[in-house]
């Protein structure tokens, strides 16, 4: 997080320092679950109109819909393999959260881009639902929470992990909820432009959050 930190730190084995906030809960903690909250609002305000919207723009039947969205969730929670190992290996978890955001942002833009009837193309919908919202929702999967759980001290935060897991799945949970609900109401009393126009402004000031946090 890019505030200045105060003076708790801890080194490991291999001589590596690490420096935290005392309440990291406040201090960094609340970005990576608002990040969360976000993440699945934009997931739950999708899945729940997906096949309708596939039915209406991409002409497909029921079977064929249903097929598309497996087939989305299939990629969807495979990817977070190869995030796991590019946030180790390469990037770190910060640099991963952040890059795969931004893909998963731009799928949502050109996903709501092709709810726009005049310019929509099944391309558009193809390249943002089955690459660039998998690789993006399943590239932060891996990475969300273990970046809120390195924000705690592993002695002087120990008691707090644990409530800090318990607020991470209570985002999970209440992000789910309101993107199951607002939605399908946006839909049925406007249209599809307005009704994932939620989910990517949701995203879009979650993502802004976590970067200014």
């Amino acid at each position: 997080m890019s505030a200045k930190r105060e003076a708790l730190s801890w080194t490991d084995s291999s001589g590596n320092v690490y420096h935290y906030y005392h309440k990291p809960m406040l201090n960094a903690v609340i970005f990576v679950l608002l990040q969360e909250l976000c993440e699945r609002l934009a997931f739950f305000g999708i899945t729940p109109n997906a096949q309708t919207f596939f039915k209406e723009y991409l002409n497909y039947t029921d079977a064929e819909a249903n097929s598309y969205i497996a087939a989305f969730q299939a990629i969807l929670y495979v990817t977070p393999l190869f995030a796991a190992v590019l946030s180790d290996t390469f990037l770190g978890v910060y640099a991963t959260i952040l890059s795969f955001s931004l893909i998963y942002m731009i799928g949502l833009l050109l996903l709501f881009l092709a709810t726009i009837k005049s310019i929509s193309q099944p391309w558009m919908i193809h390249l943002s639902v089955l690459v660039l919202i998998t690789i993006g929702g399943g590239g932060i999967k891996s990475c969300v929470n273990v970046m809120g759980a390195h924000q705690f001290h592993p002695e002087h935060h120990k008691a707090d992990i644990t409530q800090y897991y318990t607020y991470f799945y209570a985002a999970i949970n209440i992000g789910s909820l309101i993107g199951g609900i607002a939605t399908p109401i946006a839909l049925q009393e406007t249209n599809f432009t307005v009704a994932f126009a939620i989910p990517l402004a949701a995203f879009v000031v979650a993502t802004a959050v976590f970067v200014l946090g």
